[in-house]
């Protein structure tokens, strides 16, 4: 995840190719220290999950 202001990377995961966002989303968001404003994405594979968990 990549703060859109300052460019700064705020959070990061390494995954197999089968991991979808619904399964690396929850661990990225408990990787930041702030709040957050507003999640974007590409929405490739967003799932009712990814949604849940925002």
């Amino acid at each position: 995840m990549v703060d859109i202001n300052t460019h700064e990377i705020i959070a990061a995961e390494l995954n197999a190719l089968d991991m979808t966002d619904s399964v690396v989303r929850p661990n990225l968001l408990k990787q930041i220290c702030r709040g957050t404003n507003a999640i974007s994405d590409d929405e490739a594979y967003d799932t009712r999950q990814c949604y849940a968990t925002v």
